[in-house]
Parts: structure tokens; C-alpha cells; sequence
């Protein structure tokens, strides 16, 4: 399953609690705040190792965000890459 994820709190932390072997979590929008490496989104950091977990990469840079400043485990996404993951997974749930 496919977890997209446009806001930070709630609705990640139901992703990640229902989230289990080969889904994957994607953030758009506000919830790419989550990715940044800070207690306040340690949520991310409780996600195993069996579930990928990706950022697109547009909304990252919109915010400010830097890839140094994130989860190591974040993997980055341009829109193309969006479009990839969406067409590798069923079912996919939008999260907000």
C-alpha cells in the first residue's frame, strides 16, 4: 500500500502506525516538515525498516527544507518519481 501524506501530525502518525512490510509512506506537501531530523517529528523515526518512506522533492525545496537537515532514510522524489511510486502500488490512501 501506498500512504500519501499532505499534513504533518494525526494523519502521519496513523500512516506509520498502520504501515506494515513493503508499503511505502510518500509526503507532499505540508508533511515534508516531518522529514526534517527534530524531536517533533520522531514519528518518522519509529518507521522500520521494511516500509520505504519518501519526500517529494519540489515541496521539500518550496519549503526551505534541506536534504542535510532530514532523515537519513527519506528517499527523494521529483514528480516523475511520484507518478512511479503511485503506478507501483495498489491500493494507495491519501492521508489528511
Amino acid at each position: 500500500m501506498l500512504y500519501i501524506v499532505n499534513k504533518k501530525a494525526e494523519a502521519l502518525t496513523n500512516c506509520v502506525a498502520r504501515a506494515s512490510a513493503n508499503d511505502a509512506i510518500l509526503l507532499i506537501e505540508n508533511a515534508v516538515f516531518a522529514a526534517l531530523a527534530i524531536e517533533q517529528s520522531s514519528v518518522l523515526a519509529s518507521v522500520g525498516d521494511d516500509v520505504a518512506v519518501y519526500a517529494l522533492m519540489p515541496d521539500i525545496l518550496a519549503r526551505g527544507i534541506t536534504v542535510e537537515r532530514c532523515y537519513e532514510h527519506i528517499q527523494y522524489l521529483d514528480y516523475a518519481g511520484f507518478v512511479a511510486l503511485v503506478e507501483q502500488h495498489n491500493p494507495i490512501r491519501s492521508c489528511f
